[in-house]
């Protein structure tokens, strides 16, 4: 019998419960990684957990470390980190105990590859006793450009710290890249732009994918969703609700577009609905026809309870997943340019950007039968093209294992 391959991978978050992008995108990683290797996972989690979570992840592992860490040390760690000339991020995602466990396990294993998940995590390479036959560094999008956009919509200290976060990221992800034996990102758009980023450089584009089965206009009793109906029409947001490009996102829609929605529809109503809602998301609320629902166990009847979903991002990297989910759940998404980067255009996705082009395309959704026709479409085509085990196919190649699960040679 075919000795199985042994890969360890590093997260920078505990990728369970799959309900944010970069967990959703890890799970499914480590889910379709352990089909084919026996996989040790180790992470840092910044939140507590249930232990039905942990149950979850060790019946994919063979063996599994999770250290917590300490909420009130995270932005001096980052702050230390900063003021030594590396990435804040690299000093808010360091644990010595999670460091101490990878030189204990690669003391005693010979992996044959290792995947490191977020470039924030690549701090953990250098206490590998045994190198792995082949490291993989996905670094899902560009963070070092993320930094420099953030830096341009702020100001005053906010601009200079984020513009040395972008400089400190970019040589982050320039070393990573010398120091692995592949890079890989999102998207083509994302591996084109690492590519600008570091013109000697390449990076390899593995696409997030959707779970069309859980995400289905069919998954939920018609009776679970229905009370939800609140609005004519019924727009819904999906996301954290902590995160800058998504607060941003919605304050912008809720100042320049929604007034001009407001005025052709009164009863539309704009669903919210995510983790961690800040002070600046919950005051959205006192907006006209803004609800701010938070975190919920189950996004999926907020999206089948909608007519339309939307993607109002200004910033974005890669693919966004609430997009994918939406559109798998058999609803059309209006989203600008940015938050509809490396997905595919279907009917059932709509890519607007001024205020009157987000006006024109509500309008023309809410003519009869338009809606469930598009949205038939977009489900349709993440169908099709957006299964995660024929995204994360390429993972087996860029690792050295075959389509059989046995490791290959070095190379």
């Amino acid at each position: 019998m075919t000795q199985r391959p042994k890969v360890l991978l590093l997260t920078h978050r505990l990728p369970y419960p799959p309900n944010r992008g970069d967990r959703i995108r890890a799970f499914h990683m480590l889910q379709f990684l352990s089909e084919h290797a026996d996989v040790s996972l180790a992470s840092v989690a910044d939140e507590s957990w249930e232990p039905s979570h942990k149950q979850v992840l060790s019946r994919l592992c063979n063996q599994l470390a999770i250290e917590r860490l300490p909420p009130r040390g995270r932005w001096l760690r980052a702050a230390v980190s900063l003021g030594l000339g590396r990435s804040a991020t690299v000093g808010a995602f360091s644990s010595v105990k999670l460091k101490n466990t990878i030189a204990d396990w690669t003391s005693k294993t010979k992996f044959d590859a290792a995947v490191v998940y977020c470039s924030s995590m690549g701090q953990y390479c250098k206490y590998f006793r045994n190198r792995p036959n082949r490291i993989l560094v996905d670094l899902v999008d560009v963070d070092s450009q993320k930094w420099r956009e953030y830096a341009g919509a702020a100001t005053g200290l906010k601009r200079m710290l984020y513009r040395q976060e972008a400089n400190q990221v970019r040589r982050l992800e320039r070393n990573l890249s010398n120091a692995s034996d592949a890079i890989t990102v999102v998207s083509q758009d994302e591996a084109e732009l690492f590519r600008s980023c570091h013109p000697t450089l390449s990076a390899h584009a593995i696409s997030c994918g959707v779970d069309s089965t859980f995400f289905s206009p069919h998954a939920l009793d018609e009776k679970i969703w229905r009370p939800l109906r609140t609005g004519k029409p019924q727009l819904v947001f999906v996301g954290a609700l902590d995160y800058l490009p998504n607060i941003q996102g919605l304050q912008w829609f809720c100042d320049s577009v929604l007034p001009l929605l407001r005025v052709e529809f009164p009863e539309i109503v704009l669903e919210v609905v995510g983790r961690n809602p800040t002070a600046a998301v919950r005051k959205l609320g006192q907006v006209a026809g803004v609800r701010i629902v938070g975190e919920v166990d189950d996004i999926r009847p907020h999206l089948l309870a909608s007519d339309i979903a939307i993607a109002p991002l200004q910033i974005a990297r890669g693919i966004q997943n609430k997009v994918l989910e939406a559109m798998a759940c058999g609803r059309p998404v209006i989203a600008t340019q940015n938050a509809g980067t490396g997905i595919e255009r279907s009917e059932g996705l709509i890519i607007v950007d001024t205020p009157s082009q987000w006006l024109e395309s509500v309008r023309s959704l809410n003519r009869e039968h338009c809606t469930s026709i598009l949205g038939a479409m977009a489900r349709e085509a993440v169908v099709s093209k957006y299964s995660w085990p024929a995204k994360l196919q390429p993972l087996l190649g860029l690792l050295g294992l075959d389509n059989n699960g046995s490791a290959l040679a070095p190379p």
